[in-house]
C-alpha cells in the first residue's frame, strides 16, 4: 500500500511518494486531525495500530519531502488513534494493558511513550469506543455495562460530567460535527421502538435540545412469548439496541427480541436464563446470527441443542477451520490474531475444531439428542468474506448425516448467485424481502 501526495493541477506522474507500508495484513488510511493542523497515515491490523502525521500545509511543489513523525512504533496488541489540539496530540489506546482503552495526552514535540499522560481511565464495567475533539472540550463515546454513555471532558479545567441521555436502552449514533470551534455537538439514538432521535447538546449549558424525534409505543412484552435470540460474539463487539424494522412482525405476533453480549458459553447462559425465569421454553426460543454470528448460533446445534426450536444462519462462518488453513483466502492472514493460526499452533487447530459447526457434526450428534432445531442458512456466491462453499458444504454435511427420525426438523438453503456479504440487492425492499423468509420460517417452526 502505497500513499502519494497529489497537487490539484498537476499531472498524475508528478505525485510525491509520502510512504509505503509493506505488511500486507495491515490496512492503511489517510485522516486529518480536527484541527486540521496535521494529515495521519494510519496504518492498523486487528491487533496492532502504527501513525504518522504531517504537517498538512507542507508545500509539496518545492519537491522536498515533509517530515513524517511517527507517533509510536508498531507493536502487536498495542492500539491507538491520535488526533490534535493546540500543542499536543490526543490518544486513544489500550496501551499498558489497558483493555478498555484510555484518553492520555502528549506534547507534540515530545511523542515518547515514557512521557503520555493519562487524562481518562475506566473502570473494568467501561469502555472507551470514540472520542472526539473540540476546542474546549473532548467528547467521550463508551459504554457501561454494555450500555452506551457519553462523556464530556472539559480541556480547560480537566473536570468530567455525563450527559444524561433520554434513554438508557439504544444506541448512540454521533453526528458529523465537523464545527471544531463549538460549544455544540449532535448525536443521534436508536432503540427498539425509537427509529431516530436526533438531540443537541451544549456542554457548557449542560443543555439537551431535541431535533427530531419518532417513537413506537405501546409495544407490551408478557407472558411465555416466542424468543429470537440475537448475538454477534467476535471482535470484542457488543450488539447494539437498535430499531429493526424486520422485528416488528415478531413483535406483533408476540415475540420478544433478546440481544446477548456474550460468546458461546455466555450465550447458552442466557438462554437457559430466559427458560428459568419463564418467559419462554425450548420449543419457543430461536436464535439469529450473521457472519461471526453465524459461528455463535451454529455452535449452538452441538453445544445446546436441546435449548432451540429453530436457527438462522445468515452468511455463517461455520468452517473456520478450512478457512484459517488457507492463507490464501482473502482475510485468513489478516484474521490469525483473532482466531489463532491452526497452520503453526496445533493448540489453535484443536480449539478452532472443538467449537466449529462444520467440524462437529457426525453421528456423534445425533447419539443423545432427541430434537434437534430446524435451519435455514444463506450464502452468496460473491461473498468475498464467507465463502459461498462454507454454507453449502454445512448443510450437505448436515443431510447426510441427519437420520429420518429427524424429519420435523427441516434444514433450508438459499443461495443467492448474484449476493455478496452484505446483501445482493441494491435496495431496501430487496434487503426485507429476504428478511421476510427468515421471519416466515421462524413463525412457522416456532408458532406452528
Amino acid at each position: 500500500m502505497k500513499v502519494y501526495a497529489h497537487t490539484i493541477g498537476t499531472d498524475q506522474s508528478e505525485d510525491v511518494l509520502v510512504f509505503e507500508e509493506l505488511d500486507d495484513t495491515v490496512f492503511v488510511d489517510i485522516t486529518s486531525t480536527k484541527d486540521n493542523k496535521y494529515v495521519t497515515i494510519n496504518a492498523n491490523s486487528l491487533s496492532s495500530s502504527e501513525v504518522r502525521v504531517i504537517d498538512s500545509e507542507h508545500d509539496y511543489t518545492n519537491g522536498q519531502l515533509p517530515e513524517i513523525q511517527l507517533i509510536r512504533p508498531r507493536e502487536i496488541g498495542l492500539e491507538y488513534y491520535v488526533d490534535h489540539h493546540h500543542d499536543r496530540f490526543y490518544i486513544l489506546t489500550n496501551a499498558d494493558n489497558a483493555k478498555n482503552f484510555k484518553l492520555v495526552e502528549v506534547l507534540d514535540c515530545a511523542t515518547d511513550k515514557t512521557v503520555w499522560n493519562n487524562l481518562i481511565t475506566m473502570k473494568p464495567t467501561e469502555k472507551i469506543e470514540d472520542v472526539d475533539l473540540f476546542q474546549n472540550h473532548a467528547v467521550i463515546y463508551g459504554r457501561r455495562d454494555c450500555l452506551p454513555v457519553i462523556l464530556c471532558y472539559d480541556l480547560r479545567t480537566k473536570t468530567i460530567h455525563e450527559v444524561d441521555l433520554p434513554e438508557k436502552f439504544c444506541v448512540i449514533q454521533p453526528g458529523t460535527n465537523l464545527d471544531f470551534d463549538t460549544e455544540q455537538f449532535r448525536f443521534s439514538i436508536i432503540s427498539p421502538f425509537t427509529h431516530e432521535a436526533t438531540y443537541d447538546y451544549d456542554m457548557s449549558s449542560r443543555k439537551l435540545t431535541p431535533i427530531r424525534t419518532q417513537t413506537i409505543q405501546n409495544m407490551e412484552l408478557s407472558g411465555k412469548n416466542p424468543v429470537l435470540m440475537r448475538s454477534y460474539g467476535a471482535y470484542g463487539t457488543s450488539t447494539d439496541i437498535e430499531f429493526r424494522v424486520e422485528h416488528f412482525p415478531l413483535i406483533e405476533r408476540g415475540w420478544v427480541i433478546a440481544l446477548a453480549h456474550v460468546s458461546f458459553k455466555d450465550f447458552i447462559s442466557v438462554a437457559e436464563h430466559l427458560i428459568d425465569i419463564n418467559l419462554t421454553a425450548p420449543d419457543r426460543l430461536a436464535a439469529m446470527g450473521t457472519s461471526a454470528g453465524g459461528l455463535l448460533v451454529g455452535g449452538m446445534l452441538h453445544m445446546r441443542p436441546d435449548l432451540f426450536k429453530a436457527l438462522v444462519l445468515r452468511v455463517p462462518f461455520v468452517d473456520p477451520l478450512s478457512s484459517m488453513l488457507n492463507p490464501d483466502l482473502p482475510l485468513t492472514q489478516i484474521e490469525y490474531p483473532e482466531w489463532g493460526n491452526p497452520t503453526k499452533d496445533p493448540d489453535a487447530y484443536k480449539l478452532i475444531a472443538s467449537y466449529s459447526p462444520y467440524e462437529n457434526i457426525s453421528d456423534e450428534l445425533f447419539k443423545d439428542n432427541n430434537v434437534l432445531p430446524s435451519l435455514f442458512v444463506t450464502g452468496g456466491m460473491k461473498d468475498q468474506r464467507v465463502t459461498y462453499w462454507q454454507p453449502l458444504k454445512f448443510v450437505a454435511r448436515m443431510r447426510y448425516f441427519t437420520p429420518s427420525a429427524y424429519a420435523h426438523s427441516v434444514t433450508l438453503l438459499k443461495m443467492d448467485l448474484d449476493r455478496g456479504h452484505f446483501g445482493g440487492g441494491s435496495s431496501e425492499q430487496e434487503r426485507l424481502s429476504d428478511v421476510a423468509e427468515q421471519i416466515a420460517f421462524l413463525i412457522a417452526e416456532v408458532q406452528k
